[in-house]
């Protein structure tokens, strides 16, 4: 991958400094984040101290403990995170060498965003006098408004969901402005604009589909439900006939290989569209707008509305009139109810009231004839609810419906493949949780400068390239040779291995230098030999990802421990 050469090339130490480049001490840093997933600066003197052998032996360089002090990182973390464009040029260009070099397609590109917080206390200080400081409060999924956050947008290339480009925002950003620079800075990485641009509904504000249009990108994401969309929405629908939709057949899954997929139906609706670009300037251009109905996500909202209706009917017919409560009250309570939960117009409230009046002779005692009389009028109200099944109906044929937008041509992305290749949004989100909670995660995080935050995202980017880059050539030499002979764990509906799992089961093995070895077994190196446990299937993952079986013997590597030869299956010794 050049990990070394690329950073070394865009930040030099200064003439004071001594040991390893910023280059080499990254990359330490890289192995030891993988290797413990941990990335506490503290921990990574005496994890380099502990395995000092085998790190001088595999890469050559003159490490020394004190290279991994604190001090030292902190200070390389700072110097990656103080500038964001540098640290973006490094990105393009380390990424344009993964793409040569492991031959990675361009076609589809993917973004998205997701936000890390942490418990630090809020630095009103820092939080007033820098506009741009980057824990701020801001909007959650998890309905943590009083933690500090900042987000991270994250671009990859399907389908191996290779992560090539990185930038650190403040918590309070909107996603919204983030896709415009990304897509620049893709379309800069690549050297190209021919590529099918893949975002959520943030990613389709106007002003963005007018840039990459102007530009001469494609881009691919759904319409949000607001302003004008629904009701063109649902007058499109209502408009088509049934015989005018398409159905939407997606090729077959690994537990059902035989059995294609219809997932929905759908028609296209071409559209001139005309807006401004980041720039100001006027672009007028075609687009296809793609009505679809998913059938799983139509049941759901199906099963969800019909419970909501049946809920807010049975909570309407609870409501009892109060005492002395007159129907226009009555029917204010049960409106506000309806109108909170959407639903006014599924239900007819009628509310009527028929008055009572009561004469009683004023003071004690018998009355007499002229004993006054006092009249007391209460009133008895009735309360029908009727369900506006007609409204009901037309609303439940509109479940599932959503609008896609794509200035893609027919021939390049037909209405099918666009529903696929949204469809694969997984390949972007996987990244997204190896940083959540997976195999390098970022939390929790316990730096406070903004630099060294930036600066740690940097490095947790390629620390995702090296993993993703590893199964994609796994799974490509896979493919290649149609085996599956080192699938061993199902990840989800996909049936599919990782090869972080494969990694964590077969090679969770100490090393020994051979020096070290030679001293353990009295000089006898014979009885010494490199073996790895799980035989075979370990062989054909060193081989799926283009390292020979006889790597760490080429280092001066042994494996120590009570493992099995590396022998073929049926060799195996009992």
């Amino acid at each position: 991958m050049h990990i070394q050469e690329h950073i070394d090339a865009h930040w030099t130490p200064h003439r004071e400094w001594e040991g390893l480049s910023y280059g080499q001490l990254a990359v330490i840093f890289l192995i030891f984040l993988i290797h413990e997933r941990d990335h506490r600066l503290s921990a990574l003197e005496p994890w380099v101290a502990e395995h000092l052998p085998t790190l001088l032996a595999v890469t050559g360089w003159p490490i020394r403990v004190q290279d991994a002090t604190d001090d030292r990182l902190g200070r390389l973390l700072y110097i990656l995170g103080e500038d964001p464009d540098q640290a973006t040029t490094m990105q393009q260009g380390l990424g344009r060498h993964l793409i040569r070099v492991y031959d990675l397609p361009t076609e589809i590109a993917r973004m998205d965003t997701t936000s890390f917080s942490v418990h630090h206390a809020p630095d009103e200080e820092a939080q007033g006098l820098r506009a741009a400081a980057l824990l701020r409060f801001g909007y959650r999924k998890d309905k943590r408004p009083d933690l500090l956050q900042f987000k991270q947008a994250l671009t990859t290339l399907d389908p191996g969901g290779v992560p090539l480009l990185s930038t650190t925002v403040p918590g309070n950003c909107a996603d919204d402005p983030l896709y415009i620079p990304a897509w620049l800075d893709l379309v800069a990485l690549l050297g190209h604009a021919n590529f099918l641009f893949v975002a959520d509904s943030k990613a389709s504000a106007l002003e963005t589909r007018a840039t990459i249009a102007h530009g001469g990108g494609r881009s691919l994401s759904p319409l949000p439900m607001t302003g004008d969309v629904p009701a063109w929405l649902r007058e499109q629908v209502t408009n088509q006939p049934e015989s005018m939709m398409e159905t939407i057949t997606l090729p077959p899954t690994l537990s059902d290989p035989d059995t294609p997929r219809t997932v929905g139906k759908g028609f296209v609706i071409l559209r001139t569209m005309r807006g401004l670009t980041a720039e100001g300037v006027e672009v007028v251009w075609k687009e296809r707008w793609m009505v679809v109905q998913s059938t799983a996500y139509a049941e759901r909202q199906r099963t969800a509305f019909d419970a909501r209706v049946r809920k807010v009917n049975a909570q309407i017919e609870r409501m009892q009139p109060k005492a002395d409560e007159r129907a226009g009250d009555v029917e204010a309570r049960i409106m506000k109810v309806l109108d909170d939960k959407g639903m006014r117009d599924y239900f007819t409230v009628s509310v009527r009231e028929t008055p009572i009046t009561r004469r009683k002779k004023a003071g004690r005692g018998r009355p007499s004839a002229d004993t006054p009389v006092i009249e007391t009028t209460t009133y008895l109200v009735h309360v029908t609810i009727t369900r506006n099944e007609p409204a009901i109906a037309a609303d439940r044929t509109m479940l599932g419906w959503r609008v896609y937008v794509t200035n893609a041509t027919a021939e390049e992305v037909s209405l099918t493949r666009a529903m696929g290749i949204y469809r694969e949004e997984w390949t972007v989100e996987r990244p997204m949780h190896e940083l959540k909670r997976g195999a390098v995660p970022v939390l929790p995080l316990f730096l406070q400068y903004d630099e060294r935050i930036r600066g740690i995202m940097v490095l947790f980017l390629i620390a995702l390239q090296v993993l993703t880059l590893l199964e994609w050539q796994a799974r490509r030499t896979l493919a290649e040779e149609a085996s599956t002979a080192i699938c061993f764990f199902t990840l989800d509906y996909r049936n599919f291995d990782t090869l972080l799992a494969l990694i964590k089961c077969d090679f969770r093995v100490s090393v020994r230098n051979a020096a070290q070895a030679q001293h353990e077994v009295g000089g006898d190196l014979a009885t010494y030999t490199p073996m790895i446990r799980s035989t075979q299937r370990s062989c054909n993952l060193l081989t799926a990802i283009s390292i020979p079986p006889n790597y760490f013997t080429k280092y001066g590597l042994l494996y120590a421990g009570t493992m099995m030869r590396c022998v073929p299956k049926k060799s195996r010794p009992n």
